[in-house]
């Protein structure tokens, strides 16, 4: 159409200049517009419309890639994704032999092949994939005019490409690395591979590549809140049992108060705290099991499955009680736990107070403004199978106040990494000792927190208070 245009208004031009009076300019101008308007509007039009009725085949290909390109990086499933993209390339460009790769741990493994036998896999450290990766191009492989790249790979990479019948390589690229590669066999039509269609299937493989990484990240992502919200619920779930172990409510003896907290650093902890309502007497236990989270708290568990079964099998002696308790944390726990222990058992009629202390922090009795620490034992329980302990008695008198603790509230750091320590801890006792034994803990508490500050809490901080009454 366009050379049928030319040729007419060539015979028109060369009709004016053979007229004896000479060419009318003003005629010569009207064709020249004419042509120069017909190529503005309707050259294009026109020749895409030659295109569909034509050439159809070509055209629909180019379309429908480049709509694939777009539909290709709103994908968020890989399964899906490559199906889709394969199943589009087969049936637009007419490419029988189609393998994807993905990236897998150091290989590139099979995502989808149309070729039949076991799943393959190229080395990421392979040429193949360093030559796509310097590269940063489509590939095309001719084993009959091989170039220059094509020599250098070993023999088991070229096995790969011969196997998948590649014709053209490409990469797909991510974000730090090739998230895979994608080998198309040749056209059915034995037609090469056009620059336009490179063009368009690497369009194509960068958008596939992004989507893949973004789909895994998702996937990724997804997983791991799984796997939070699993823990967030076992921690949960661990923070009700081990509450449920310390005591639910105080014994109501005549002439004590009793109270005791535990605030554990991580949900659940290792400080352990308990007492033990007995014949007449009162057992009253504190430890801080080694460690912290879920492993500490099932050795806590234990210690206090050890008091309870010796208190309630009569054991009066309580160097041997701590023997036992010892030998039983020593089985039940590894050789790197351990658990520092405190137990004592006052007697209500005599107000005597027998104890046993394996390496805790010494329990103090605040007698007025005099300070006695109960220190007699031993090591600590459940690190040395053969250890030995001794016991020791005092006898309480009316207004002492006894305070079990554990070093996560004498060792508070503050947010200079200052420590509270011990004689801080205790003047805060002494400022509150008129109040109840809760609300003592809760003045204490409080001071502990006033110094720490913003701090975050690195241990477990446990309280133990039991107060005789004034005569």
């Amino acid at each position: 159409i366009r050379v049928a245009i030319v040729i007419m208004l060539g015979v028109f031009i060369r009709q004016e200049f053979s007229r004896t009076e000479g060419p009318n300019p003003y005629k010569l101008m009207g064709p020249v517009f004419a042509l120069v308007l017909v190529r503005q509007r309707f050259t294009g039009p026109v020749s895409h419309w030659v295109d569909r009725q034509f050439f159809r085949e070509a055209y629909n290909a180019e379309k429908v890639l480049a709509d694939l390109a777009g539909e290709v990086s709103r994908s968020v499933e890989i399964g899906p994704l490559v199906e889709t993209v394969a199943s589009r390339i087969a049936g637009t460009m007419h490419v029988a032999d189609i393998v994807i790769l993905l990236r897998e741990g150091a290989d590139l493994r099979t995502a989808y092949s149309t070729r039949p036998g076991e799943p393959m896999s190229i080395a990421r450290g392979s040429r193949i994939v360093k030559r796509l990766r310097e590269t940063g191009t489509a590939q095309i492989i001719d084993f009959d005019n091989p170039g220059e790249w094509l020599p250098t790979l070993d023999a088991e990479e070229l096995q790969t490409l011969d196997f998948m019948r590649t014709q053209l390589l490409l990469a797909l690229p991510g974000k730090e690395d090739l998230a895979g590669v994608m080998s198309l066999g040749a056209k059915r039509s034995e037609a090469p591979w056009s620059p336009t269609d490179i063009k368009l299937l690497e369009a194509i493989a960068g958008q596939m590549g992004l989507a893949v990484e973004n789909s895994r990240l998702l996937v990724s992502l997804a997983a791991e809140a799984g796997h939070r919200e699993r823990q967030n619920r076992e921690l949960e779930i661990a923070r009700e049992v081990q509450e449920r172990l310390f005591p639910q409510k105080f014994p109501p003896l005549p002439g004590l108060d009793c109270a005791g907290y535990c605030r554990p650093a991580r949900g659940v902890g290792g400080d352990y705290y308990d007492f033990i309502h007995l014949d007449g007497r009162l057992g009253i236990a504190i430890g801080d099991v080694s460690g912290k989270g879920i492993g500490a708290a099932l050795l806590m568990a234990s210690l206090q499955a050890s008091l309870r079964g010796q208190t309630m099998a009569g054991v009066r002696e309580l160097s041997a009680l701590m023997l036992n308790v010892n030998r039983l944390v020593y089985e039940a726990s590894t050789s790197n736990r351990y658990a520092t222990f405190f137990y004592g058992e006052y007697e209500h009629s005599s107000r005597v107070l027998t104890f046993v202390n394996g390496g805790h922090n010494a329990p103090v009795i605040l007698r007025g403004q005099e300070v006695l620490r109960l220190e007699a034992g031993g090591p600590v329980v459940g690190l040395l199978p053969g250890a030995t302990y001794v016991q020791d008695s005092i006898q309480l008198q009316p207004g002492d106040i006894f305070i079990g603790y554990t070093d996560g509230i004498s060792e508070a750091p503050n947010e200079q990494e200052e420590e509270w320590e011990e004689a801080p801890f205790l003047a805060a006792a002494y400022q509150c000792a008129a109040q109840e034994a809760q609300q003592m803990i809760q003045s204490v508490f409080q001071a502990a927190d006033a110094f720490t500050g913003r701090a975050k809490q690195f241990d477990d901080m446990t309280l133990l208070i039991v107060k005789i009454a004034a005569a």
